[in-house]
C-alpha cells in the first residue's frame, strides 16, 4: 500500500471507527442545524422580493405576529419581543383608538409585515443586504435587525424579526420596530 506523503496512518479498530463516525455525524447535524435559519433569512429576503403574495405568506406565522404583540401589551405575560420604538407605540396607539380591540387582527396584515421589512430598501430588493443581526436567541429562536446598528437616533428605523421554528421550517413569528 502506498501512503500519501510517506505518512504512515494508524489502522482504526472497528469501535474507534464507529465513534468517529458518530462524531462525525454529530458535527454534520450540528453544522447544518446551525445553518438552517440563515438558509431560512434567504429564502425569506427571496419571497419579500417576490411580488406574488402568496409566496411570502409561506413564511409568515401571522397569527404569531400578532400573538407576541398582544403579549408585549400585556405586561403580565411574557413575549419574546425586544423594547419598542416611540413610533411603533404610536402606530398602535393610533390603531386602537381608531379600530378598538380588533385593531391588531386589522392593522398587522401581511403586506403591513412586507412594509416593515422593505423599509429603506430599493423596490424589488430582498432583506439580506440590510441585515445588520442575525443569530439564535433560543433554540428553536432565530432573532434578526435590520437597518443601521442601533442608535439613540437610528433606533426608530432599526426594524427587528423573530423567526420560529414551525415543524421542520422556519417561519416568521414577531415583528417590530
Amino acid at each position: 500500500m502506498i501512503e500519501p506523503l510517506g505518512v504512515s496512518w494508524p489502522r482504526l479498530g472497528p469501535a474507534r471507527q464507529t465513534r468517529l463516525m458518530r462524531l462525525a455525524l454529530v458535527l454534520t447535524l450540528a453544522l447544518v442545524y446551525l445553518l438552517w435559519p440563515y438558509v431560512a433569512l434567504w429564502g425569506l429576503s427571496r419571497a419579500v422580493a417576490d411580488p406574488d403574495p402568496a409566496v411570502l405568506a409561506d413564511h409568515i406565522d401571522l397569527e404569531a405576529v400578532r400573538d407576541e404583540i398582544r403579549r408585549k401589551l400585556n405586561k403580565e405575560s411574557h413575549s419574546a419581543i425586544g423594547t419598542l420604538s416611540d413610533p411603533f407605540i404610536q402606530w398602535l396607539e393610533q390603531g386602537i383608538r381608531r379600530l378598538g380591540t380588533g385593531a391588531l387582527d386589522e392593522l398587522v396584515t401581511q403586506e403591513w409585515v412586507r412594509e416593515r421589512l422593505t423599509v429603506g430598501s430599493a423596490p424589488g430588493q430582498g432583506l439580506l443586504g440590510r441585515v445588520s443581526y442575525a443569530f439564535f436567541d433560543a433554540p428553536a429562536g432565530f432573532a434578526v435587525s435590520l437597518g443601521a446598528v442601533a442608535s439613540d437616533t437610528q433606533r426608530q428605523t432599526q426594524v427587528h424579526l423573530r423567526m420560529s421554528l414551525d415543524g421542520f421550517r422556519w417561519v416568521v413569528s414577531a415583528v417590530y420596530y
